[in-house]
């Protein structure tokens, strides 16, 4: 069984010892989790962020994966690994999405950690909008990926209920999951 971990943007448990996730499955997510859990497979959706981190051989360090169509602005660096695929909804946190799918390739049991499944409570429009982006993107990637279990970790407050009817989609704590897979 093949599994993989993939650690949500800001995700920061200090009681969580990046080893024994590593000694589990191989760790996706963001640039931003990269210094704290040395994150094996980093996305950066942000052609710019890629840039910046590529002048420095981000590369070198972790597989890290692009947009393939920045694949030209950035010069064809070596090294690095190209996705396909555009979000024309706007929300937050794309890499997150990104990390689904491209997981969900070679992976039969995703394990996340640190996702926000809560529905907004913001009464600002725009905010509002980029979170039910999100979370109809979280969704589609969960749906169009059948074969793959999804577990949510440690999960606070509500989960949407419709995602509770996706058979593929569970949630569980940490100590759980843990005791049945070391």
């Amino acid at each position: 069984m093949q599994v993989s971990c993939i650690l949500a943007n800001g995700f920061d448990r200090t009681d969580i010892d990046p080893k024994i996730l590593k000694d589990i499955g191989s760790l996706w997510g963001s640039r931003s989790t990269w210094r704290q859990w040395s994150t094996d497979n980093v996305v950066c959706y942000d052609t710019r962020t890629a840039k910046d981190l590529i002048k420095r051989a981000f590369q070198a360090v972790c597989n890290f994966y692009v947009p393939k169509k920045s694949f030209a602005e950035l010069e064809r660096p070596a090294g690095v690994k190209l996705f396909d695929g555009e979000f024309p909804s706007e929300f937050d946190n794309v890499e997150e999405i990104i990390s689904m799918h491209l997981v969900s390739e070679n992976s039969d049991l995703v394990l996340l950690f640190g996702f926000d499944l809560t529905e907004p409570t913001t009464t600002d429009k725009l905010e509002k909008h980029k979170r039910m982006n999100y979370l109809s993107a979280f969704g589609a990637a969960v749906n169009m990926h059948t074969d793959t279990q999804w577990v949510l970790l440690d999960h606070e407050g509500d989960i949407p209920k419709n995602f509770l009817e996706f058979e593929n989609l569970t949630v569980d704590t940490y100590e759980n999951v843990i005791t049945l897979l070391t």
